[in-house]
């Protein structure tokens, strides 16, 4: 059995939203604000929580309006199904996927309601929505008339006391082909059925060294309440009582010597009157608990020299974090264990696992979590598997490039149309996207090669594709190390424009023969991208390279494929317009004259030494002339040599006109997720 997916609506930024889960690991990733968070939120509220409570501002911004409308329909005398209709529920849906030739299935068979032998799958809902009978109630003594804005924000006030008091938990199980074929549950049956774990981003841990943070040891009296029970492993309840046989031999030893101290202070006493007559002799009962010697007064010490141990704080806070980690995982297995009778599916969340983490300690983390659970599985060989999925949440490049492509969830903010202050959250699964089949060609979207390529490159460039609002694709080291003057200039010479340097950017090297493999991805995730290339101007097609004025074709596979190999002569490459070289939210610039039929560049570097034709002395009675001297004397430069000094020591040029527009183009149209709701990142 498996979760398979979950259906989430109007939680915050979850307005509408289906996530599907791998077997074992899902990796979240998206830039802040964008409602990974909210995921954990949500089923830690209706699956783990003892009282869950929301409030009216866990509702969707977009609900606001629904709660209105059902406000006017009251006001109009509409019939109590009809008023809810319009009234907003926050709604966990979820999937379980199972074998249906197992005969027994356990707390799943509580939500198996379907009787159609080939239906696989169980759906459990859990809904927060008016209780029943309570629609009078709900809108006693409010606004009768239309809603101004001074009346509006009575009535949400109204609402915020009324929605925790009148609000329920509603669980039911559904048939997947059948809205209608219901069975009403409870949250009991839910964590009978689904076992849940979190492992929050905010740990405990600190880098304060003048006291002790003891957050590793607290984890043992967890471990040990695990062990004590019943239901617990036979090694481990053996373990739990040699601790407790322990602690009473030194109960008795206490209690033993205290005797003998109240013995030699009685006759002292005896003078003094005491006990009396009828009074009771003392005695003493000393009574250590375990779990409070654990908690209060167990310290986990790192070896150091000459018997000297170093405290829990002394150890790096990335070594911690990872020991935290991998105790909980622990912890959440033995838990799982233990409890009687046992669930069907163990569901734990990580939170930004590569906190205090170094890049290559992140991959490795996310590349054995499998193997974790592998081997825990190994070290109780006779026992069943343990059924658990992880939800990792990331910002991390290194973790997001480490997992495969299928494991990837991208969460993206974006306006609710119509609406330019209310936002959303959508959820792009790249697994899914990957196995759709173009409709026409009945080829995959994504060549199985282009797929492998673009995984490979991320794996070793690290970039955080995942994570930006804008992307740059250039050609290679020259204009990756100048790049940022660029973007500096920009900003200085057009003042009221949107400034780059304040928007979340990512440049990737992929020079003119890869860019295109990342086309359809960028548009899949909908980031704004700029492609700067090159003309790489050649004598014909697979000929020479030779000067632009020469040229019949391009060797520049970015440009061929973008304008589809047609009208790819570098003469008419250059006259191409603004509209005719975007695509989406992609728009791809090449070299050109710095004025109308001026000489053009081939490459970056002549382009930059024609941008700045007096700096360079740039010779030629005719534009032809002037694009050969460029070029012959670009090529004297060391293309490193170059990008330093012009990057670092000499900045007093002017921005080569097709980058120049190509930043105006990526400047604009950028617009800031303003909205934050609730506690997300």
């Amino acid at each position: 059995m498996k979760l398979s997916r979950v259906k989430i609506m109007n939680f915050r930024l979850l307005q509408n939203v289906e996530l599907a889960l791998e077997n074992q690991t899902t990796v979240v990733v998206g830039r802040n604000n964008s409602g990974k968070t909210s995921l954990s939120e949500i089923i830690r509220r209706f699956a783990s929580d003892k009282n869950p409570a929301f409030k009216i501002q866990d509702f969707s911004i977009d609900c606001y309006d629904d709660f209105c409308a059902a406000l006017k329909a009251k006001n109009e005398g509409k019939q109590e199904d009809e008023i809810r209709q319009f009234l907003p529920k926050i709604e966990l849906r979820m999937y379980f996927q199972y074998d249906p030739n197992i005969p027994q299935l356990g707390p799943l068979g509580e939500f198996v309601v379907d009787l159609d032998m080939d239906c696989n799958e169980a759906l459990v809902v859990m809904c927060f929505e008016l209780q029943n009978g309570a629609i009078s109630r709900f809108f006693e003594a409010l606004p009768e008339g239309d809603l101004n804005e001074s009346s509006k924000m009575d009535f949400f006030r109204e609402l915020a006391e009324r929605i925790p008091k009148l609000f329920t938990i509603n669980v039911w199980a559904e048939d997947p082909n059948d809205p209608e074929n219901r069975k009403e549950s409870t949250q009991a049956a839910v964590k009978a059925l689904l076992k849940t774990g979190f492992i929050n981003a905010q740990r405990g841990l600190d880098d304060e060294t003048t006291r002790e943070s003891d957050v590793l040891a607290k984890i043992l009296e967890t471990l040990f309440t695990t062990a004590s029970l019943e239901t617990a492993d036979d090694n481990e309840k053996k373990i739990a009582i040699q601790l407790e046989e322990a602690v009473q031999g030194i109960q008795d030893s206490i209690d033993g010597d205290f005797q003998d101290q109240l013995k030699q202070l009685l006759p002292t006493l005896q003078t003094l009157g005491y006990p009396g007559l009828g009074g009771s002799e003392l005695t003493t009962e000393t009574t250590l608990d375990v779990q409070r010697l654990l908690k209060n007064h167990t310290k986990v010490r790192y070896e150091g020299h000459n018997g000297i141990k170093l405290p829990e704080s002394y150890n790096g806070l990335g070594m911690r974090n990872l020991i935290f980690i991998l105790l909980q995982v622990h912890g959440f297995f033995r838990e799982f264990r233990a409890q009687s009778p046992v669930p069907g599916l163990h569901l734990v969340f990580i939170e930004e696992p590569e906190a205090h983490l170094h890049p290559q300690m992140q991959e490795v983390f996310i590349r054995q979590l499998g193997e974790i659970v592998a081997k825990l599985n190994a070290a109780h060989g006779n026992d069943p598997d343990w059924p658990v999925q992880f939800i990792v949440s990331t910002h991390s490049p290194h973790i997001a490039n480490e997992a495969t492509f299928e494991s990837i969830r991208y969460f993206l903010p974006s306006k609710v149309e119509e609406k330019s202050d209310v936002w959303k959250t959508r959820i792009k699964d790249l697994n899914r996207w990957f196995a759709e089949i173009d409709p026409e060609s009945k080829e995959p979207i994504i060549d199985p090669g282009d797929k492998k390529f673009l995984h490979q490159y991320l794996t070793l460039t690290r970039c955080d594709l995942f994570f930006a609002d804008k992307i740059i694709l250039i050609e290679g080291t020259s204009e990756r190390m100048i790049l940022p003057v660029m973007i500096q200039k920009h900003d200085e010479f057009n003042p009221d424009a949107p400034k780059l340097r304040s928007q979340y950017l990512t440049t990737m090297e992929v020079g003119g023969a890869y860019a295109h493999k990342f086309f359809k991805l960028l548009n899949f995730l909908e980031l704004q991208s700029l492609v700067i290339t090159d003309l790489d101007a050649v004598e014909e097609t697979g000929g020479k390279s030779c000067l632009v004025h020469n040229a019949t074709a391009t060797s520049n596979a970015c440009i061929n494929t973008w304008f589809d190999k047609k009208d790819c002569e570098p003469a008419k490459l250059i006259n191409k317009s603004a509209d005719e070289r975007s695509n989406g939210l992609l728009y791809l610039t090449y070299q050109c004259p710095e004025e109308e039929n001026g000489p053009c560049g081939r490459t970056f570097e002549d382009a930059f030494l024609l941008a700045n034709s007096d700096k360079f002395s740039i010779a030629g009675d005719a534009p032809d002339k002037m694009a050969e001297d460029a070029f012959k004397k670009a090529k004297r430069f060391k293309k490193t040599e170059f990008a330093l000094k012009y990057a670092i020591d000499d900045t007093d040029w002017v921005v080569p006109s097709y980058i120049a527009n190509g930043l105006k183009w990526l400047a604009i149209d950028y617009v800031v997720p303003d909205v934050v709701e609730g506690a997300d990142d």
